[in-house]
Order: structure tokens, then sequence, then C-alpha cells
């Protein structure tokens, strides 16, 4: 039997949420911080075993996802059970209190009609138990559970207190929850999210900054950023982070960032300072294919007006030849018609002349000559 002074309902309340914000504070999820809050509760109220059912939604069961007890106590038998076990709404003490939304208590676990339980619980002398919920305005996030050796009567003001403590305790578990929501998308996200220092130094970034550059971790976050700012476009960069930092949101700058094979990457940024942080949050894509593709257009859009110039200098050219071709051929079709007009002209200036030279010709012919005159 606990024969510690037992503490007053409002200090128990106090120094059960501030324990369990602090491991919740201290932990990456709710699971990890999960045996440190059950073993805050137990010692807190006295209590010698407790567990942390978490809400399959998927599935619409309750699974046991950790648990807590004094390593000198011979509760292993039971944990496992726990562990091994699902619950639907109404079943066994985490699906009571799943179904209600409210504190549940149970006097002897051993005695009770819906514990599935009972047998373990018989064997390694646990009792008494009790369980609440972790809520976020009506839902039910959690469910924890906790158990004495002894047979105890439900405590009216236990169960209030319980119930105020479930109701701060789920504030911070749903706030949790939240904050590894964000971080999931953080991780997931193709798109180079980050946030920089007013003194030029990443404080955080996705991985995706890894995956796009090939630089590791250390290495950008160890030197300024602008040192992976291409040559070209530091002094363009400077002009944006002023702007960003003066309080003027940033919503299409692009800049390229050195690889760690030395080439270059595109990226188009959108930016947001908060000065009260001195932090300035950003997101950028990489542009590197589209610009590319840009410019592949670019040559191919001045190839084809080179062409298409050529092109109509060359219609040009054939459209001259074609009129130099037709004045020579109307050349050569006068020259072909003065010519025959000349060689008529000939004909008859030839003929008429020689026509009278035959015919005195045959009238000579005709008559008696003498050998000289023939």
């Amino acid at each position: 039997m606990d024969t510690r002074p037992r503490e007053s309902a409002g200090a128990q309340q106090r120094r059960v949420v501030y324990e369990t914000a602090c491991a919740l504070a201290e932990s990456a999820t709710l699971v990890e911080a999960a045996p440190r809050v059950l073993e805050a509760i137990c010692e807190a109220l006295g209590w010698e075993y407790g567990a942390l059912w978490n809400v399959d939604r998927g599935e619409r069961c309750l699974r046991c996802v950790a648990t807590w007890h004094p390593p000198t106590l011979p509760f292993d038998e039971f944990a496992a059970a726990s562990r091994s076990t699902t619950f639907t709404a109404g079943i066994g003490l985490p699906g009571r209190v799943w179904s209600a939304g409210q504190p549940a208590w149970i006097p002897d676990v051993v005695r009770d009609s819906n514990f599935p339980r009972s047998a373990s619980a018989n064997r390694v002398g646990l009792h008494a138990a009790f369980g609440f919920p972790l809520l976020n305005d009506r839902e039910v996030l959690t469910v924890m559970e906790f158990f004495s050796r002894e047979i105890r009567q439900p405590d009216e003001d236990l169960l209030a207190m319980l119930a105020t403590v479930g109701r701060q305790v789920g504030l911070f578990v749903d706030a949790k929850r939240a904050q590894e929501e964000l971080d999931r998308f953080f991780t997931l996200l193709l798109d180079l999210l980050c946030i920089a220092n007013f003194e030029g130094y990443f404080v955080r970034f996705n991985p995706a900054w890894e995956g796009a550059l090939g630089i590791p971790r250390e290495e950008l976050m160890s030197k300024p950023w602008l040192e992976f700012v291409h040559p070209d476009d530091r002094d363009a960069t400077i002009g944006a982070r002023t702007t960003v930092v003066a309080g003027a949101a940033l919503m299409s700058f692009e800049n390229r960032y050195r690889c760690a094979d030395g080439s270059y990457k595109w990226l188009h940024w959108a930016a947001a300072s908060y000065p009260d942080l001195g932090l300035i949050y950003a997101c950028a894509r990489d542009v590197t294919e589209s610009k590319n593709t840009a410019l592949r257009l670019a040559r191919y859009t001045g190839e084809m007006e080179a062409a298409t110039r050529r092109k109509d200098q060359d219609a040009e050219r054939l459209a001259q030849l074609v009129k130099e071709l037709e004045i020579a051929k109307g050349r050569a079709e006068e020259a072909t018609l003065a010519k025959g007009e000349f060689l008529a002209n000939m004909s008859h200036e030839i003929r008429t002349p020689l026509n009278a030279i035959t015919g005195m010709i045959d009238l000579t012919l005709a008559i008696e000559l003498t050998g000289n005159q023939r």
C-alpha cells in the first residue's frame, strides 16, 4: 500500500500537466514521450502500471503502443497481453473510454465482466484501474489507462481532475501531432524549403536540398548561402535579400545555385521575412529543365527565323532571276524576229537580180552565138 503523503488534487494536476508537457517538448513523437508521461502520472498518483492506446482510425480500433511499470514489479506478462490485443469502441477499459469520451474507473478488473485481460491481470496481481482520454475538442486522440495492485473504489475528485488533465494534455498532444504532420510534409516535399537567419546562414532546410544539389547537409549549414550562388547572380540576390529583410514579400525571383559537381541549377524563389525572429522563410523550385527547354526553344526559334530569312532571300533571288530570264527571253525573241525579217529582206533583195541574170542567160543561150560570144 502506498504510504506516501498525497498531494492535493491541484498539485497533482499541475505536476501531471507539467511533466507531460516537458516529455512532449523533449521528444520527437508522442509514442517516444509516452513512457515518461506514463511514469510521471503513475508516480504523481501512486499507481503502478500505465499504458497508452492509440486510435487506429483505418482499422477502427485501439492499439497499445507504450507501457510503463517499475522494473521491480512483475507486470511483463500483462504488458505483452496488452500489446497483442486490440479493442473496438465499448470493449475493455480503453474501448469504454474511447466510446464515451470520458474517464472510466474499475474497482477490480478481475471481477469486471467487460475486461478481456482479467485472467492476465489476476496472475500478475493488478486490480483497480482507471482510464481517461486525451481530447482535442470532442475528438479522442488517444487513451491512457493506469492500474494498481489494490482494489480501489472510484474517486470522483480524481476522475474530475483526470478529465481536466486529459483536455489540457490533449492540447499538447494535438500540437505535437500537428508539428509531426508539418515535419512529414517538410520532409516529403520536392520543392526546396529553407529557413535562414539575417546573418546569411541556413537554420533549417528539407532533404530536397541535398537531393537537388548533391551537397552534404553539413557543408550547406556551415557556409553562408551566398557562397553557393552563381557569381553573376550574387548582386541581384543581395538586392532581393535586402527587399525581403525590409519586410516585403518576394514572390518571383530566379538565380543559380552551385551543385556538388560544379554545375549550376536555376531556382525560382518565393520568400518572406519575420524581423521579430530574425528569420527568412523561403521556398525554391528547381526550374533548370524549363530554363534549358526555353533556351533550346529560343535557339530553335532563332534558327527557324534565320532559315525563313534565308528562304525569303532565296525566293527574292529566284524572283529576280526569273525576271532576268524573262527579259533575256524577250530580247532573244526580238533578236529572232529581227533575224527572220533580215533574212526575208535579204532573200528578196538577192532573188530579184538573180532572176534577171538567169533570164538573160536563158535568152543568150537560146540564140546563135559565136565562139567569142559564147
